[in-house]
């Protein structure tokens, strides 16, 4: 093929260069060097603080009935700011992936570094070829907005029956390669190590709450029976005009399964995308800044459900003397709910590692009981820190929320389980006690009743046991109940009837309106947004 390059009479070098380069993409894009290779297996993008990181998987040469056509040599990734680079010229060069190096960025991403937060890029991958033909296909191309954030997580592998090596962390969050907070379960004396700057330690605080909504004051972390800023508390006072609990800052998941049996949970202090969901921080649809969580198991106090120091847990009543009580505190009171305990419950498979929460932070109260005066007092644990527990009978505490399990168990709003064996949920309030209006996850429970969770369900709005036939050491150990007797409303955590069957536990076998010595109300507010 005869080409001819016309330049001017008297040439600058650059001239020339321009000419030919000019002639070379001509000569390429006619397809006189040969075919393109194929996309790329995968490519893709996520934020980070100030960065982008970048995962690719290469394509492979191009083989049809056992002769190459096409010999992949490299990948090109180009960026720009204001839309993607449509040839491999256009824009900022980030990375040029050479034949020997692929598979590199497969599972640990390259970083581009040094970008500003708020913009967003535009990345598009070139394949090319030995002969130097790009493909220029649209479905190479990834794009992301840096952002300021933190974001967590564990996966946790479902045939892996070890609750230790079950969990791991994936190299995408900032925890990766880090180790787990540990508990000394003889003394109760934790360690944070390089959770300590986690955005939900640094954020979580324990106050005192007005019966409006307000904060009060901040508590002593190391000792609820102080004031932070100095003197002596109200947490055992039955007279205040408000409630002691914790206030948790609005935080991000976003929980899904793969098809390899492998469940992936995310938390970031930032919504990342739209698959991440703050549902315990909403009320109605609307995002609220901080939710407020009970230091305490609930009591009766002047038909009042309180969160105090020196109470009785309140029990033997049905769900709708609870609820009245609740109520009576104001607007915004209302009982936990499922997706609070999933916040706390995946921090904490997060934070030790493991989906064997007494073996990883403390039995809790687990035995020993038959009636109501086996109770503990609540505010067993005011004296102590953020976490405490041991391998003895005693309560347990974690981001100060006292006998998260174990005790009593907690009756909780947003799961109801059906007559035909299907788990509902509604992911936020307001709540009702019929189940209408709650989503029908088509999820049902097998295996033994009042057994050991063996496998569970990850969805956008939990993970919800799915077989029941596990064991006091294996896969998630925390008893789970179930009964299509009638509607059944979720109760939470177990009793210190139930042995090592406490944990996260999950029990759908009473209404709404059961009583037992056994259950009662933990308190939450969660304060509507005005219209």
């Amino acid at each position: 093929m005869k080409q001819t390059i016309k330049v001017a009479d008297k040439p600058t070098l650059d001239a020339v260069k321009e000419a030919v380069e000019s002639l070379s993409q001509e000569i390429t894009d006619s397809g006189s060097g040969g075919i393109a290779p194929s996309n790329t297996v995968s490519f893709s993008a996520t934020a980070g603080n100030g960065e982008v990181k970048l995962f690719i998987k290469e394509p492979s040469d191009t083989v049809i009935d056992g002769q190459t056509l096409c010999t992949i040599a490299g990948v090109k990734i180009m960026r720009k700011d204001t839309d993607y680079p449509n040839t491999e010229k256009a824009g900022v060069e980030v990375l040029d992936i050479k034949r020997e190096d692929f598979g590199k960025y497969a599972t640990t991403p390259y970083k581009d570094t040094g970008l500003t937060n708020g913009t967003t890029y535009y990345y598009t991958a070139f394949p090319y070829s030995d002969y130097n033909v790009f493909n220029r296909n649209p479905a190479n191309r990834a794009s992301a907005t840096p952002k300021q954030y933190q974001l967590y997580g564990f996966d946790i592998d479902q045939n892996d029956s070890n609750p230790k090596t079950r969990v791991s962390y994936p190299s995408d969050v900032d925890n990766a390669g880090w180790s787990p907070m540990t508990v000394n379960q003889s003394t109760g004396a934790y360690n944070l190590g390089q959770w300590a700057n986690a955005f939900f330690i640094t954020g979580t605080r324990p106050v005192m709450l007005k019966y409006d909504g307000s904060v009060d004051y901040e508590l002593d972390h190391d000792d609820q029976t102080k004031k932070k800023s100095g003197g002596t508390s109200d947490v055992a006072n039955a007279s205040y005009s408000g409630n002691a609990m914790v206030e948790f800052p609005k935080m991000y998941f976003k929980r899904w399964e793969g098809v390899d049996g492998i469940q992936h949970v995310r938390v970031s202090d930032q919504q990342i995308d739209n698959d991440y969901k703050c549902y315990a921080h909403m009320y109605n649809g609307n995002e609220l800044d901080y939710i407020y969580l009970p230091m305490f198991e609930g009591s009766s106090v002047s038909s009042k459900v309180r969160s105090i120091a020196g109470q009785t847990p309140m029990n033997s009543q049905t769900g709708a003397t609870e609820k009245t009580q609740i109520e009576a505190n104001g607007v915004g009171w209302q009982f936990d709910d499922w997706m609070d305990k999933q916040m706390v419950t995946h921090l904490l498979f997060l934070l030790g590692k493991s989906t064997d929460l007494q073996a990883t932070f403390g039995n809790g109260h687990y035995t020993g009981g038959s009636q109501a005066s086996n109770l503990l007092a609540t505010g067993t644990l005011k004296s102590k820190g953020m976490f405490y527990g041991t391998s003895g009978n005693v309560a347990v505490k974690f981001f100060w929320l006292e006998n998260y399990y174990g005790d009593r168990w907690d009756r909780t709003y947003g799961v109801v389980y059906t007559t035909s064996g299907k788990i509902l949920t509604k992911p936020y309030p307001p709540y009702n006690i019929d189940g209408t209006g709650y989503t029908n996850t088509g999820i049902t429970i097998a295996g033994t009743n009042g057994g050991y969770i063996k496998k569970t369900k990850m969805t956008e709005y939990g993970e919800f046991p799915i077989d029941v036939s596990g064991s006091e050491t294996t896969y998630q150990p925390d008893g789970c109940w179930f009964s299509t007797a009638q509607l059944n409303f979720l109760f939470w955590g177990a009793d210190c009837s139930d042995g090592l069957h406490v944990g996260a536990a999950f029990h759908v076998c009473n209404p709404f309106s059961s009583s037992s010595w056994y259950v009662g109300p933990a308190l939450a507010y969660k304060q509507p947004i005005a219209a």
